[in-house]
């Protein structure tokens, strides 16, 4: 592989999956953010293996295979740093991938490259293989994720949890310790993993939205009718919409003839289909377009109560210009004002007064809807946030002159 020339910023992108197709928030959020550095930089995304969706792929990125044998790492140079014990640890818990390694230490190089953007919690493992400075996109804080998880679940899994919620701790702090950067999605992860990173460099850059695709629709909503769009196999979105379907939907069914709550996702488990049977629950599965569910719906529910996270439903939900109802930690690290932009709901009882009263209330919910629309298009633009991200990059590559801009 030859290097790149010295005129832009030549920027390599690791990541353990494509950014296509555009079915779940990580693919999402590395799509959009490599789009963005393109405009600024040379951009060159590594994968485990051969890419498949090049074609999908914003211009002038090109890729790289990172198809080193694990039994030729050995025969490399150890360029790198040696795993340190918590690293040998995170390794055996998350599995071990020595081509990674071997590719990394072999062309993340001054050679080639000036910065390298690692996307995803796990590769905070390769950290230590790159020469050049690393900016980690960690995503989601993982003690966070786990510790809410377990909140939910029996008391015997706790002390599974504690042990995992140490590891991934200590894991943070040392991957964080050798980037130049560590990123999250949210403020209120990047506060927590602030705890025990030390001094190490935290960065914020949110979740975007694709504002024209999810453009507001010219059809007027249904009445009574409410949605949650989601992965119906994501643990937390089966938790979030089987509670809700349970424990809250049907004291709102029973409020109002015609009522209906569309359950709308991509690979629903059984507990979601069995939802089906509950009165006016419908499942609207694998659905190749959800933006005309999102038109129907006079409200969007989106009643998470595990992981962690931006929530990129509840973004959709305003970008399309309909009024959004979330819990407490859909809506943890969001700028919106709750009871202004968004609405909150917390207990079962809370849920049905506020869901209840937006029904019953048009003109109020489009004001919400609206004032959600206004802040979504302000602040979670991908453009914006993308030119946020080519600056911290820039900033880690050791490059002083400022990016170009549109």
């Amino acid at each position: 592989m030859s290097g790149i020339g010295p005129g832009r910023l030549r920027v390599l992108v690791v990541a353990t999956h494509e950014p296509w197709p555009l079915d779940h928030g990580g693919r999402l959020r590395l799509f959009h953010f490599i789009e963005r550095i393109a405009r600024h930089a040379e951009v060159t995304l590594a994968l485990p293996g051969p890419a498949q969706y090049a074609e999908q792929l914003p211009e002038g990125v090109r890729t790289v295979a990172m198809s080193t044998s694990a039994s030729a790492a050995t025969a490399l140079p150890a360029n790198g740093r040696s795993p340190s014990l918590v690293g040998r640890m995170a390794r055996r818990h998350f599995g071990e991938n020595g081509a990674i390694d071997a590719w990394l230490r072999r062309y993340a190089r001054p050679a080639y490259f000036d910065v390298a953007l690692f996307s995803g919690a796990i590769l905070g493992l390769h950290v230590g293989s790159a020469r050049v400075p690393v900016v980690w996109d960690g995503v989601d804080e993982l003690v966070l994720y786990t510790l809410r998880d377990a909140q939910y679940g029996e008391w015997r899994r706790w002390p599974r949890a504690l042990r995992h919620a140490l590891l991934y701790a200590a894991y943070e702090r040392d991957a964080a310790r050798g980037a130049a950067v560590t990123m999250f999605s949210s403020t209120v992860d990047a506060a927590l993993a602030r705890r025990w990173v030390g001094g190490a460099r935290v960065e914020v850059v949110s979740n975007g939205v694709d504002l024209d695709y999810f453009r507001p629709s010219v059809e007027a909503p249904e009445p009574g009718t409410l949605a949650f769009v989601g992965a119906l196999d994501f643990p937390p979105n089966v938790d979030a919409v089987t509670h809700f379907a349970r424990r809250v939907w049907p004291r709102l069914h029973a409020r109002g003839s015609g009522r209906r709550l569309l359950l709308v996702g991509r690979r629903p488990v059984p507990a979601v289909k069995s939802l089906g049977a509950v009165s006016g629950v419908e499942l609207a599965a694998d659905v190749p377009d959800v933006r005309p569910y999102l038109s129907r719906a006079a409200g969007v529910v989106v009643p998470t109560r595990l992981g962690g996270g931006v929530k990129n439903k509840i973004l959709e939900g305003c970008a399309a210009c309909r009024p959004v109802i979330a819990s407490p930690r859909a809506l943890a690290g969001l700028s919106a004002r709750v009871g202004v932009e968004v609405l909150g709901a917390d207990k079962p009882d809370s849920w049905v007064h506020r869901v209840d009263c937006l029904l019953k209330k048009p003109a109020w919910a489009a004001r919400v809807a609206r004032a959600g629309h206004a802040w979504v298009r302000k602040a979670h633009r991908w453009s914006t946030l993308g030119d946020r991200l080519a600056d911290i990059l820039a900033s880690a590559g050791r490059r002083t002159a400022p990016v170009r801009r549109d």
